[in-house]
């Protein structure tokens, strides 16, 4: 039953996050959702407001971010 339920993407990524402390949030006495939790892998992207500078793009999982 257990492996089945791995075999949900929902049910997967809730056991993978309580494995990799993910779903631990510090009380830092801000209200946003990610204050006070890891850094969940994400897109990170550093726009200018000239248009001939090229825009940078990474993943914050990304080992050389």
């Amino acid at each position: 039953m257990f492996s089945d339920l791995l075999d949900l993407d929902d049910a997967h990524r809730y056991v993978a996050d309580m494995l990799v402390g993910m779903d631990v949030r510090y009380d830092l006495g801000d209200d946003h959702r990610l204050g006070g939790t890891l850094c969940p892998d994400m897109k990170l992207t550093l726009e200018r407001p000239d248009p001939d500078v090229i825009t940078a793009v990474t993943r914050s999982g990304d080992p050389t971010a």
